[in-house]
C-alpha cells in the first residue's frame, strides 16, 4: 500500500502538472533543451506507466505505453518517485540501492539532476493545487 496516493490518477495528475509548471520555469526550459529523449517512468504501487518525449520542439507526455519504444525507462516505486521530485531521495543513491531502476543510456538525462530543486517547486505547487498538501515533504 502506498504511503502517499490513493490511486494512479492522483501520481498521474500530480507529475503532469509538474510537467505543465516546469514548461513555464526559463531555467529549465534552457537546461533541459536538447535533452532529445523519450522517458518511460513505470511507477509500482500504485501501478502507472507515464511518458515524457523532448525529442520535437514541445515536451510531450502521456499515461500508458509511448508512441514509439522508449530510449530510457525508469522503474520505481510511486512512492520513492514522489521522494524523488519532492528532491528528498538522492538519485544516485536510489540507483545504488536499487530502488531505482534504469534502463537505456541516461547520462544527459541524470546530468539533470541539480534541477531537481527547480523541479521540487513546481512538484510542490501541483500537489498544494491538488489538495494533497500533507504529502508535501519537509
Amino acid at each position: 500500500m502506498s504511503e502517499f496516493w490513493n490511486n494512479a490518477d492522483e501520481v498521474y495528475e500530480a507529475v503532469t502538472g509538474m510537467l505543465e509548471k516546469a514548461g513555464d520555469d526559463p531555467i529549465i526550459v534552457k537546461k533541459t533543451e536538447g535533452l532529445d529523449y523519450l522517458v518511460l517512468y513505470i511507477y509500482h504501487d500504485p501501478d502507472i506507466k507515464i511518458w515524457m518525449d523532448s525529442r520535437g520542439e514541445e515536451t510531450t507526455y502521456g499515461r500508458g505505453e509511448p508512441p514509439e519504444p522508449a530510449m530510457i525507462t525508469m522503474s520505481l516505486s510511486a512512492d520513492d518517485a514522489h521522494r524523488t521530485w519532492s528532491n528528498k531521495l538522492n538519485v544516485m543513491l536510489a540507483i545504488t540501492r536499487k530502488r531505482l531502476k534504469i534502463e537505456g543510456k541516461a547520462t544527459k538525462l541524470l546530468k539533470m539532476t541539480p534541477l531537481l530543486r527547480r523541479w521540487a517547486i513546481c512538484y510542490n505547487t501541483q500537489l498544494k493545487e491538488m489538495g494533497k498538501e500533507e504529502i508535501i515533504l519537509p
